[in-house]
């Protein structure tokens, strides 16, 4: 396949550790024929984009009959954690591939129910204004790292001052607020928030079956 700098590529960050949950929370069912990451792959391939999955190492072999093998991102070795850890790790691995990406449109795995209008919001406003910093939701609990668009040159700063020192903070959400040039930030529809939330419990879980 052919990329242009204009690519924005989805990226499904499914390398949590689910201790909330116990178990993995991509492969949790929704209804009899499908899970978390395969309704959220759906949605995804509405908007005709390439996406890439990222995974704890040892997650490899689970994932495998879910997600072809060649677009899942292990965790590099980069003292980070969390999100960070996966959007770096992410980064890394396209830029030394030549993947010449332009933007990514990070999504966890855990927000399922999440509203294809939700997505598309943000990716209107992508197409606008592709080289901005980024594109983020400001919900009524605050800044929503976990679904929004980093712009390559975001990512490539943050990591370069990781690597310098100039830069440790690990926090997303601070990391996102100092950015410059300031991203887009755009205010959630309250009729959106329940959709989405992160589902991290099964009580979390039983709230979207009633």
């Amino acid at each position: 396949m052919k990329h242009t700098k204009n690519d924005l590529i989805f990226l499904l960050l499914a390398g949590g550790q689910s201790v909330r949950m116990g178990k993995e929370k991509a492969f949790l069912p929704i209804g009899k024929n499908s899970n978390f990451i395969t309704k959220l792959i759906q949605k995804i391939k509405f908007f005709k984009k390439e996406v890439y999955l990222s995974l704890r190492s040892e997650q490899t072999k689970d994932y495998i009959s879910f997600f072809p093998e060649d677009k899942i991102i292990t965790d590099q070795n980069i003292p980070v954690f969390g999100p960070l850890l996966g959007l770096f790790s992410a980064h890394v691995l396209l830029k030394n591939s030549k993947h010449h990406y332009n933007a990514l449109f990070v999504l966890p795995v855990d927000i399922p129910y999440i509203k294809l209008k939700t997505i598309n919001r943000l990716i209107n406003l992508y197409e606008k204004k592709p080289n901005a910093s980024g594109f983020f939701y400001q919900s009524s609990t605050g800044l929503e790292p976990l679904c929004g668009i980093y712009h390559h040159q975001t990512l490539d700063k943050w990591l370069k001052d990781f690597e310098t020192q100039i830069d440790s903070e690990l926090s997303l959400q601070k990391k996102i607020t100092n950015l410059e040039p300031k991203p887009d930030f755009i205010l959630l529809p309250k009729v959106e928030e329940r959709y989405f939330q992160n589902i991290n419990t099964e009580k979390d879980l039983e709230f979207f079956k009633k």
